[in-house]
C-alpha cells in the first residue's frame, strides 16, 4: 500500500508538459473520482472487510460526488451541466475503488487463555 500511495504522490508531481492541460477538465474529474473511490472504498473495506460491497460504496460515493458537482455547476458557478464530466468522475471512481481488490484479508488473532 505504500508503494501505491507514494506512486500516486510521485505522479502528481511529475511535470507534464502539458499533456494533462484540457479546457473541458476531464483529466480533473478523473483524478477526483479516483481519489474520492479509492479512499472510500478503502476506508469501507477495512471496516467490513468485504471487496464487493466496497467497491460498490466506493464508486457509487464517487459518482454520486460528480453528479451533485455537475447538479451545482451552474447554480454556484455560473457554468454550464456536463454528462462527460460526471462520466469521467463515475469513471474514476469505479478505478480508484480498485484499490481493494489486491488486499488480502487480515487474520484473525487467535484468543489466548491464560492460566491466570
Amino acid at each position: 500500500m505504500k508503494t501505491v500511495v507514494l506512486f500516486l504522490a510521485l505522479l502528481f508531481c511529475v511535470n507534464s508538459y502539458g499533456q494533462f492541460s484540457s479546457n473541458k477538465g476531464h483529466p480533473e474529474h478523473l483524478v477526483g473520482g479516483i481519489i474520492i473511490g479509492g479512499l472510500t472504498s478503502y476506508f469501507v473495506y477495512q471496516k467490513t472487510e468485504d471487496k464487493l460491497l466496497s467497491w460498490i460504496i466506493g464508486a457509487g460515493v464517487a459518482s454520486i460526488a460528480g453528479l451533485v458537482k455537475e447538479w451545482v455547476d451552474p447554480l454556484w458557478f455560473g457554468d454550464t451541466r456536463s454528462f462527460d464530466d460526471f462520466a469521467y468522475t463515475a469513471l474514476g471512481g469505479m478505478i480508484g475503488a480498485s484499490v481493494v481488490i489486491p488486499l488480502k484479508k487480515r487474520k484473525s488473532k487467535e484468543k489466548v487463555d491464560y492460566l491466570f
